[in-house]
């Protein structure tokens, strides 16, 4: 028996593909309360006693905990095939990670389970081979159980391709790369003394135009500068705006500190390195996500 949301969704999925070929409309149900699998697809615990995702609607969970078989047969892990009473044999089925909802924090990046590591906005946390996480180049992807390669969502995996059956789409599978791990320093405070100087004397000292740029001192609000390969940051002190100086080049300002470059500005005084995009990361995927 469907629930009603879930028949209203196969309901609508079958008029659009009546109607309009070119619509996919996927479904998902939940194996618990963080995890779900696709529809045609089945709820099975793996090793880890966590959900994974059985490619077969309403299938038979092997106790081995990685396979599964159609509904109706036993399972033969041993010869790695699934037995029907009339004597009929079926190619035995492997489970993937089931899709975990995604936690994301202030700045749109996806937290990782772990709790360790986490992947840049519009990408998914997939389990590596190692038993760590990597990051999926598509947003609320399909982890496959190679541990190598992810499917955009609405696919399944099927080797180093993704499947979607109900409109015959065959493409490439992404591959996954590494997460970043999820790491903190403390902020630095801004410079203590006034770097107040006045723009005229400046434009009439003449070893001022001598300097090469990179030492030139910074501009920084009103009759103010910086030293050079240092960054000038506007904050709100005391009801009113105020140039202050980070002593580091490139720098991410934050309310009473700053960072440095790559870094996000968080509570308590501290920095966070950002999710490192892959520098590898495919063109199509760019097209489509970005």
């Amino acid at each position: 028996m469907l629930s009603s949301d879930r028949a209203s969704c196969v309901a609508m999925r079958g008029y659009l593909v009546v109607f309009a070929l070119f619509v996919v409309v996927t479904c998902n149900h939940e194996c618990d309360t963080d995890t779900t699998c696709e529809d045609g697809e089945t709820c099975c615990r793996i090793r880890d006693d966590t959900w994974g995702c059985c490619p077969i609607e309403n299938a038979v969970c092997c106790s081995d905990h990685l396979h599964c078989c159609p509904r109706g047969t036993t399972c033969d892990i041993e010869e790695a095939r699934c037995l029907q009473s009339s004597g009929n044999v079926f190619p035995i089925s492997k489970k993937r990670p089931a899709t975990r909802r995604q936690t994301k924090n202030e700045h749109n990046e996806v937290l990782c389970p772990d709790h360790e590591s986490k992947c840049p906005e519009k990408t998914t946390c997939c389990m590596l081979e190692q038993g760590t996480y990597g990051c999926c180049p598509a947003p609320e992807a399909v982890c496959c159980a190679d541990h190598l390669h992810c499917c955009p969502k609405g696919f399944r995996c099927n080797g180093q391709f993704c499947l979607e059956s109900s409109i015959g789409e065959r493409r490439r599978a992404h591959k996954k790369f590494p997460s970043t791990p999820i790491k903190k320093k403390p902020a630095i405070e801004f410079m203590s003394y006034d770097h107040e100087s006045n723009s005229e004397e400046v434009e009439r000292d003449e070893s001022y135009e001598l300097l090469p740029e990179e030492l030139k001192p910074i501009a920084c609000g009103y009759q103010k500068t910086c030293p050079a390969k240092t960054t000038c940051c506007t904050v709100e002190r005391l009801g009113r705006l105020q140039s202050m100086c980070c002593p580091l080049n490139n720098a991410v300002c934050c309310a009473d500190t700053c960072c440095p470059q790559g870094y996000h500005c968080v509570g308590g005084g501290k920095c966070e390195k950002r999710a490192v995009r892959h520098k590898n990361m495919d063109d199509s995927y760019r097209a489509v996500y970005f």
